[in-house]
């Protein structure tokens, strides 16, 4: 008969067989790093729901300020920067803003509906987010030059910047400039270069690893200007570019730690790709991450895409985006487009994932996106090295080898992409009895 002791130490023991009882867990304790990676998840609608109490309200707040996207909603940005002034403690929360400061121009944006508390230019506000270190500025195409933007070029100098996406420049520089409202004759007046004002900006921020073009209008003058004096001084922690050719040429020789490389929409011939194989000489073996945006009927382009490629034969992540594909019957079908190529991709050895997709303003037709499995096959004998494809209907395909054993490979579908999310699908409404602007 076992003593009381060895009965307490028997019952102590778990019986085999049953599931471990724990105790009851609820949200409120999990850590605030689980918090914060579920609100990533989650609508920016439905974060404020889960504001129930003092502790998810303080972990919510970091979710929803974190990374603001407000590029084309001036009415918004206005609301956003009055939270600043009053609540300076979730300035502080952001990290990345995306801001639309069009609301400046009178012309634009009738005065009387911006507040006189972030009057006259909204600096204030926008120099609370202390801990900024991703910005976009849009509706300000000058802001890089104007003599009358001299203050927000201050604010922006003065901040840490890892990452600035410049949406549009007004190149003071070409003879077409078009008439915004507002304008004076400043450009006439301005006897400067806007290479020199991007190279200041550049020499503001150091630590600046991800620079954003995303216009292309920039100048043959400008880009000349920066092509004759930037230096690897100026861009000593750049990692990521998006540009034009012509505008990336200027980096393509003095960023060495260079490894992504976006290249916008330009009319490709013979002496741009000579001129872009002689500037990226320096640095071609560098890039990982490529990315080119096509129109769809340049045929220089497409007849000569193997070349392109060719420049920066160390590429192991692809993406060619194509613009645009529209319905009418005398354009090609994305499957074209797609084996093109699929055709043309030999020469990236180290190729691991590649994606195709087409930017388009047409309403989609179904099936328009549609490429043959043919195709996939084609890609991994071009690149043994591939390992993932994602076609122009976003669907991401890798390859295994067959069942029967033959050494051979088949591709296979692991599924559809996950849509991003949607931005704010309209601004707010302007006041009553007031032009609206959006």
């Amino acid at each position: 008969m076992p003593s009381p002791a060895q009965t307490t130490k028997l019952s102590l023991e778990p019986e085999v067989g049953k599931p471990t009882q724990f105790q009851s867990c609820t949200i409120l304790s999990l850590p605030n790093e689980l918090l914060l990676r579920v609100i990533a998840l989650l609508s920016t609608v439905s974060i404020p729901n889960l504001m129930v109490n003092r502790s998810l309200r303080s972990v919510c707040e970091q979710g929803l300020y974190r990374s603001i996207s407000l590029p084309r909603y001036p009415r918004r940005s206005i609301r956003l920067l009055e939270t600043f002034l009053h609540r300076p403690d979730l300035a502080l929360l952001v990290r990345h803003l995306e801001i639309d400061f069009s609301w400046l121009f009178p012309g634009l944006f009738p005065q009387d509906q911006v507040p006189s508390a972030i009057q006259p230019d909204g600096l204030v506000a926008l120099s609370l987010a202390k801990n900024l270190n991703s910005l976009s500025l849009a509706g300000v195409a000058s802001w890089i030059w104007e003599p009358e933007m001299a203050k927000l070029r201050e604010a922006i100098f003065k901040m840490k910047l890892i990452r600035l996406d410049v949406p549009l420049i007004r190149d003071p520089h070409t003879e077409y400039a078009c008439v915004w409202p507002g304008d004076s004759d400043i450009e006439d007046d301005w006897n400067g270069d806007l290479g020199d004002e991007i190279r200041k900006l550049l020499q503001a921020q150091p630590l600046l690893e991800e620079f954003k073009f995303s216009d292309s209008s920039i100048t043959y003058k400008t880009s000349a200007s920066l092509r004759n004096n930037l230096k690897h001084s100026d861009v000593p922690s750049l990692k990521s570019l998006q540009a034009s050719p012509h505008l990336a040429m200027a980096f393509l020789p003095v960023a060495n730690r260079l490894e992504s490389l976006n290249l916008r929409i330009e009319d490709w011939d013979d002496r741009l790709l000579s001129d872009m194989e002689t500037k990226s000489t320096a640095i071609k073996l560098a890039i990982r991450h490529f990315t080119i945006r096509v129109w769809y009927h340049d045929e220089w382009l497409w007849s000569n895409l193997a070349k392109v490629f060719a420049l920066f034969p160390k590429t192991e992540e692809l993406s060619v985006a194509i613009n645009s594909l529209t319905t009418a019957t005398d354009v090609e079908p994305a499957s074209y487009f797609f084996e093109m190529v699929g055709k043309n991709i030999y020469h990236l050895p180290s190729l691991r994932h590649i994606e195709v997709k087409f930017e388009t303003l047409y309403p989609e037709t179904p099936g328009i996106f549609e490429v043959g499995t043919d195709s996939l096959v084609e890609y991994k004998i071009a690149c043994p090295t591939l390992e993932t494809v994602v076609d122009p209907a976003k669907r991401l395909w890798t390859f295994r080898y067959n069942h029967q054993g033959s050494g051979d490979f088949e591709h296979w579908l692991v599924g559809p992409l996950i849509k991003e999310r949607l931005a704010p699908v309209k601004d707010l409404p302007a006041p009553e009895g007031s032009n609206s602007l959006r």
